[in-house]
């Protein structure tokens, strides 16, 4: 007798009601601790997701996005401008100990450094790590005025080049660290403040210039240092006539803006 051949069904049409029918069943077969811990679950998954936004939020003020939003809600304050005794404490080095400081760091030591020093001005120093000024005497090169564009504005970028007398003997002499000094202004600057050559002698407890950006060019030959410096405190910073430049904190910030400021301070 030959073997039968399997009979073959049609497949059954879909019911929507039948998987509605059977989503009611598996709801009602588990039990109450179990949606319980499916609440537990859910909330600590929500809270551990919060925790993380806020500490990538609050960790990293320098970023742009951070910035904005935390300046948004109020949670980062603007600059300030301190007393020259009061300012944060940090170190001071002269034009011939910044060239040595800063020309022998290696790329991933000065990166770590520049985040430190920008991250410490932005939050008003909450968490300072880093903070190194700025001495020594100097000679204006250049300037030009702060635009939209740059990390603050309205305000003035001068150009200072380091004058050394490396021994008893030798005359003063332009020596290869250059300082962008950048002054916050009330409003833009109608004229030119400073003559070029004009001296500035920067001093650690009255003028406390705090080195925003290094950044290093040059050969081991010829090495060369460009240090971004911002002064936080404002009343011993003159103009040629003897009279108090007028100075501002500068609200608010463009956090992602280059450094160094000036074009031919940049390495190539």
């Amino acid at each position: 007798m030959a073997p039968t051949a399997p009979e073959h069904h049609p497949p059954q049409p879909f019911h929507p009601l039948a998987r509605a029918d059977d989503l009611k069943k598996f709801l009602r077969r588990r039990p109450p601790w179990f949606w319980w811990t499916l609440a537990q679950l859910l909330a600590g998954a929500f809270a551990v997701a919060s925790w993380s936004f806020c500490l990538f939020l609050f960790s990293l003020p320098e970023r742009p996005w951070n910035y904005d939003l935390l300046r948004k809600f109020g949670r980062i304050a603007p600059v300030v401008a301190y007393d020259p005794l009061e300012a944060p404490e940090g170190t001071s080095a002269d034009p011939q100990e910044l060239l040595s400081k800063f020309y022998t760091l290696d790329d991933e030591l000065l990166e770590a450094y520049n985040i430190h020093y920008k991250r410490n001005y932005i939050t008003n120093f909450a968490k300072p790590e880093a903070v190194h000024y700025v001495e020594g005497t100097y000679r204006l090169t250049g300037t030009r005025p702060l635009s939209d564009e740059d990390f603050f504005s309205p305000g003035l970028a001068a150009r200072l080049e380091a004058i050394v007398q490396t021994d008893e003997l030798a005359e003063p002499s332009p020596y290869p660290v250059i300082i962008e000094l950048l002054l916050p202004l009330e409003t833009p600057a109608a004229g030119e403040l400073f003559p070029e050559g004009h001296a500035f002698d920067l001093k650690f407890l009255e003028h406390r210039a705090l080195i925003l950006h290094a950044e290093r060019s040059g050969t081991a030959n010829e090495p060369r240092v460009c240090l971004t410096v911002v002064p936080l405190a404002f009343e011993n910073y003159f103009d040629p006539e003897g009279g108090p430049l007028p100075l501002a904190p500068p609200e608010p910030l463009v956090v992602d803006a280059l450094f160094p400021v000036m074009a031919e301070n940049r390495s190539e």
